[in-house]
């Protein structure tokens, strides 16, 4: 499957491609996974978004990159794949695309996200370690994980 990435704040994004980000993370998040939260949390605004689009422009895969400076480190959030985009690779080069950004940027010195717990495996494969014990999120087990920006 070919995926089209491209980064954007959000004041750049478009109406449409914005309610196209709410969309997918409403019909993963909130449908799919039938957790209920709130996923406008007023950080979309200070975030980084990557968007992965196929060829006619439907969104498959989205995350959110955001520097929080109380914390000294980037966190990579709301991380979503469409189902058609799920399996083959889009995933893994969603995460690089991530990585590569953090290190463009290269303002704070870690990386951090908060892992539904089945996927810690899949985000161990970019050096992201555990910390602390699981907890429960909208009805998920989550952990969080961290790494430093460049790995030794």
């Amino acid at each position: 499957m070919k995926v089209e990435w491209r980064w954007c704040k959000f004041q750049q994004l478009q109406l449409l491609e914005l309610q196209a980000v709410f969309a997918l993370r409403q019909q993963v998040f909130i449908v799919e996974q039938q957790s209920i939260y709130t996923d406008i949390d007023g950080l979309d605004a200070e975030s980084w978004h990557l968007l992965g689009e196929s060829e006619n422009g439907e969104l498959l895969a989205y995350a959110r990159l955001r520097g929080d400076k109380k914390q000294g480190c980037y966190k990579f959030e709301r991380i979503v794949l469409a189902p058609p985009a799920r399996g083959c690779g889009a995933g893994a080069t969603l995460m690089q695309q991530l990585l590569d950004k953090a290190a463009e940027l290269a303002e704070f010195p870690q990386l951090k996200l908060s892992a539904q717990s089945h996927l810690q495996s899949f985000y161990s494969k970019w050096q992201f370690v555990g910390e602390g014990a699981e907890y429960d999120d909208g009805g998920i087990l989550h952990r969080d994980m961290q790494r430093p920006l460049f790995s030794s």
